[in-house]
């Protein structure tokens, strides 16, 4: 398989060959390779130049590695780990390197519906505010997103330029505030925000609702967002866990 008297060091052989491997579609995305020490002694190289070809691989963006699970071929730039973190769809996009900018539509300080209240779980005179933004991958509308936060918790967030700081940045670190953990709701549809993503009617829209909370488990943030379904996908690593049931 690899080719000794070559003058390219073997760890780079073997990235060329994992690369061929997935480029060719014969190891798809999700593909789980062998183990570290099964695929070293497949390659007739140690452990350690193994790691170095995985690890430029990962850094490539190729392939990813999953604390106690193993190594696997990674998902696509625009492919979504949106259910299984709470992560925003501002650290999505920037840990892919996705060249993307962040629009305003509209900030101003709402009371809000009444079910976005009994949600937040707020007092009869506190206002919240609101945040419609649109985020564009090179200039393209990609995502929609509308906010409804918690001024109490922290006042100064109505004086922050969001198209330049993302909402949970400024909670944490404008704010000194934790965030703990949400809620997430997905569905599918069409039609909704269509124009202001730049969809056609019958484009398929992924609709995201949430509610999120701060480590004590006060509820700060409730958010709708609606992402282009052509464009970016969504996934998810799964777990079983303590599951004792039977099919």
């Amino acid at each position: 398989m690899l080719n000794r008297s070559d003058p390219a060091p073997l760890y780079k052989q073997i990235e060329d060959v994992i690369r061929g491997q997935i480029n060719s579609g014969k190891w798809p995305r999700h593909y789980k390779l062998k183990a570290e020490a099964d695929l070293a002694e497949e390659f007739g190289v140690s452990r350690g130049t193994l790691r170095q070809a995985l690890q430029s691989l990962v850094e490539e963006g190729l392939l990813t590695q999953i604390q106690g699970k193993g190594t696997f071929v990674a998902i696509p730039r625009n492919d979504l780990p949106l259910a299984q973190w709470l992560i925003t769809m501002h650290e999505v996009l920037a840990a892919t390197g996705q060249d993307f900018s962040t629009e305003v539509l509209d900030q101003e300080n709402v009371r809000g519906t009444d079910n976005v209240r009994a949600l937040l779980d707020l007092p009869q005179h506190e206002q919240l505010l609101y945040l419609h933004r649109r985020l564009l991958i090179q200039e393209e509308p990609i995502v929609i997103m509308e906010n409804y936060v918690r001024l109490s918790l922290c006042p100064r967030l109505a004086r922050v330029d969001f198209s330049e700081t993302p909402l949970f940045d400024a909670i944490e670190n404008s704010c000194g505030l934790r965030i703990g953990w949400g809620q997430r709701n997905f569905a599918a549809t069409t039609g909704a925000k269509a124009e202001l993503l730049g969809a056609k009617i019958d484009e398929p829209i992924l609709y995201l609702e949430q509610v999120s909370y701060l480590e004590d488990g006060t509820p700060f943030e409730y958010s709708e967002v609606w992402v282009r379904g052509e464009k970016l996908r969504l996934t998810t690593v799964l777990s079983r866990g303590a599951h004792n049931g039977r099919t």
